[in-house]
C-alpha cells in the first residue's frame, strides 16, 4: 500500500515539476521580452537580453514562487554582497531552484526503487524533505551572511579611506579624481571600498555626484553610508569644505565604533557569568564533597568487613542482645 502511494505521488510530482517548468519557460519568455521593451524605451538599450539570460535559467528561476518583497530583499543582499551582473539575481534563483528540483525528483526516484518490504522507502522520503528545504533555507542564509560581512567590512573601512580622500581634497584635487586615486590606493587594503569607490565616480561621470551617492547608499543600506552620503550631498549643494566635513564624519565613526568595542566588552563580562558557572560549579562540588564522600564510603567498606559493626552477624547480634536486655528490664519491672 504504502509503495503504491510512493509511486502515485512520485508521477504527480514528476508532472507538477514539468508542468511548472513548462509554464515558467512561457511566463519567462515573456517577462524577458517585456522587460527588454521596458529597458530599451528607458535607457536607450536593452542590457538584459537573451543572450545574458538563456530561456532555461529565466524559466528555472521562476519554477518556485515568490513574493515581491521577497525578491526585492534577495536583490538588494546581491547588491550589497558584491554580486552587481545584471543576471545575478536570475542565475541565483535558477541555480537554487534547479538543486531543490533535482532533488526531489532524486527522492522520488530513490522511493520507488527501495525494498518496500524496508523501511528505506519512508527514510528516503524523509530526508529528501529536509535536504530540500535545507535547499531552500540554507542559500539564502549564506548569502544574507556575506551581505553583512561585506558591509562590516566597508563600514570598518570607511574611516582610513575617508582619510585619504580628505587629504587629497586638501591638496587640491577635485572629489571624482580623489576617489580615483584612493581607488588605486585602498585596493589591496580594502578591496570592497575600491569597488565601491569605483562604482561611484563612473555613476558621477554619466550623471551627478549626488545620484552616485544617492545610489551608493541604496546599495550598501548602512547608517553611516547612508549619513555619508547625505553629508556630501549637502556640502556639494552648499557649497561648504568637503573636508572639514569628512574630517569630522571619520572622527565620528571611530568614537562610534569604539563605544561599540566597549559596550560589547561590557556584555561580555555578563555573557561569561553562565559558562562560568556551568564550568567552575562542578569541580568545586567535587572539592567540597569528595572528601566526605570517600570517608563515607571507606567507613561503609570498613564497618561491613568481619568484626565491625554493619557485619551482619555482628549487626544481627548486636540486635539479639539489645532485645534480651530490653525484655528483661520489661520482666523486672513486672514483677516489681
Amino acid at each position: 500500500m504504502f509503495l503504491d502511494l510512493i509511486t502515485i505521488a512520485t508521477f504527480l510530482l514528476v508532472c507538477f515539476v514539468f508542468f511548472l517548468v513548462g509554464d515558467a519557460i512561457a511566463a519567462g519568455n515573456r517577462a524577458g521580452r517585456k522587460k527588454e521593451l521596458n529597458r530599451g524605451e528607458g535607457s536607450g538599450g536593452s542590457t538584459y537580453s537573451a543572450s545574458h539570460v538563456g530561456a532555461f535559467k529565466r524559466a528555472m528561476a521562476g519554477v518556485i514562487p515568490q513574493s515581491d518583497q521577497e525578491i526585492k530583499k534577495i536583490e538588494l543582499d546581491l547588491k550589497r554582497a558584491g554580486y552587481y551582473r545584471s543576471t545575478a539575481l536570475v542565475e541565483y534563483l535558477a541555480t537554487r531552484n534547479i538543486l531543490i528540483v533535482m532533488v526531489l525528483i532524486g527522492t522520488g526516484i530513490g522511493c520507488v526503487l527501495a525494498d518496500p518490504g524496508t523501511n528505506y522507502p519512508e527514510i528516503i522520503l524523509v530526508a529528501g524533505l529536509l535536504v530540500a528545504g535545507s535547499g531552500y533555507g540554507l542559500p539564502r542564509i549564506v548569502l544574507h551572511n556575506q551581505a553583512s560581512r561585506r558591509v562590516n567590512r566597508i563600514q570598518k573601512g570607511l574611516p582610513d579611506a575617508l582619510d585619504l580622500v580628505m587629504m587629497c581634497l586638501t591638496g587640491g584635487v577635485p572629489l571624482r579624481t580623489a576617489l580615483k586615486r584612493v581607488t588605486e590606493e585602498v585596493r589591496f587594503s580594502h578591496p570592497d571600498i575600491a569597488v565601491e569607490f569605483d562604482i561611484i565616480r563612473r555613476h558621477a561621470d554619466a550623471n551627478s555626484m549626488a545620484d552616485a551617492l544617492k545610489q551608493f547608499a541604496r546599495r550598501i543600506d548602512a547608517p553611516d553610508v547612508n549619513t555619508l552620503s547625505l553629508m556630501i550631498s549637502q556640502t556639494e549643494r552648499l557649497g561648504t569644505n568637503v573636508s572639514t566635513a569628512l574630517i569630522d564624519f571619520a572622527d565620528g565613526i571611530r568614537r562610534k565604533y569604539r563605544q561599540r568595542a566597549e559596550e560589547h566588552s561590557s556584555k561580555t563580562s555578563i555573557k561569561l557569568l553562565f559558562p562560568v558557572i556551568f564550568c567552575m560549579a562542578p569541580p568545586i562540588y567535587i572539592l567540597f564533597f569528595a572528601p566526605a564522600v570517600l570517608e563515607l564510603r571507606n567507613f561503609l567498606i570498613r564497618e561491613h568487613r568481619p568484626g565491625g559493626i554493619l557485619e551482619p552477624s555482628t549487626y544481627g547480634e548486636t540486635i539479639s542482645a539489645t532485645s534480651e536486655s530490653v525484655l528483661e528490664q520489661t520482666s523486672t519491672g513486672g514483677n516489681q
